[in-house]
């Protein structure tokens, strides 16, 4: 049977339930003279010193961001620079690798493709790496019309610099192509969830506790999907949910904090009486927005069973 960890542990069913980018820099901004802060670790001068354009002081207050900037700017094959990961979100901290993607022209990721630099590691002795992807600005056209979810990376980059006025538009092109294929697919991700949920009660009812945590975790995945879809947005990296999640919630009226105590609770904790709530939650906000559960008929038996009848 499932268990709740001793330290909260407390009969399922009288537990409480929870209430359920910087401006880019313009192409007339001066470089500036880089000093030798960074070290390639692909030792090809090519690799380590291409120039690049710049960042506001206040998006790099060590100086890290500035430099790359600098160099992106001073660079006449360089056209832009984004910036991801945490540090393009606001929650990284001190050791928090630099994620970045370097847009050159078509010729120049020719030339480093056929060099195999396409991807380059930099290290400043104890400093956080940086980790700079170079693409082409041909890429981002491409992607623009035909991107996947899997390239979501983009959908969460801040634009840094942008020396012709074109980056930023096709990362927000891209951005909003996304969106739309995740809204195509709420109705599946739903339906998802739902049968990770209808699994996860019946894994529960046969006495099988690994069955039942792992089709609720996974039900937790296809869930954030759904939500995010809702709002037109690509569902983050797991390790972006805690701060995204918060956005999610003001637009679909969710109890702040409630979706991310609801996950995980679903990993840890994915009692019966706890799953029907939140699935009564899900719907109601599905509902809302126009979206019902298709293929399982015996949802409305899943929603009403007590612990003992499962």
């Amino acid at each position: 049977m499932l268990k709740r960890p001793l330290a909260d542990r407390e009969p399922a069913s009288h537990t409480p339930h929870p209430q359920e980018q910087a401006e880019p820099v313009s192409s007339d901004a001066g470089p500036r003279q880089a000093n030798d802060l960074l070290r390639s670790s692909n030792g090809g001068s090519g690799a380590s010193r291409s120039a690049a354009p710049a960042v506001r002081a206040a998006d790099a207050p060590d100086g890290v961001l500035t430099q790359l900037v600098s160099e992106v700017v001073g660079d006449p094959h360089s056209l832009g620079l984004l910036l991801g990961g945490s540090r393009a979100i606001g929650t990284a901290r001190s050791d928090s690798t630099y994620d970045l993607v370097w847009i050159i022209d078509d010729h120049s990721a020719r030339i480093r493709s056929a060099r195999g630099t396409l991807l380059e590691r930099r290290v400043r002795g104890d400093a956080p790496a940086i980790e700079i992807a170079y693409e082409a600005v041909e890429k981002l056209r491409w992607l623009a019309r035909h991107g996947q979810p899997s390239d979501q990376a983009f959908a969460s980059s801040r634009v840094l610099v942008d020396k012709t006025g074109e980056i930023a538009l096709l990362v927000r092109a891209i951005t909003a192509r996304l969106g739309a294929l995740a809204r195509e697919r709420v109705a599946k991700e739903y339906d998802s969830y739902l049968n990770g949920f209808a699994q996860s009660l019946k894994s529960w009812s046969r006495g099988d506790d690994l069955g039942a945590r792992a089709h609720a975790a996974q039900s937790g995945l296809h869930l954030v999907r759904a939500i995010f879809g809702l709002e037109e947005r690509v569902a983050p990296y797991p390790d972006q949910w805690s701060a995204r999640l918060v956005e999610i919630e003001v637009a679909q009226g969710w109890p702040p904090g409630f979706l991310p105590r609801a996950l995980v609770r679903l990993l840890y904790a994915p009692d019966p009486a706890f799953q029907q709530m939140l699935e009564r939650r899900v719907s109601r906000v599905m509902a809302s927005r126009g979206i019902h559960y298709r293929w399982r008929h015996d949802i409305q038996r899943l929603r009403s069973l007590q612990y003992d009848e499962l």
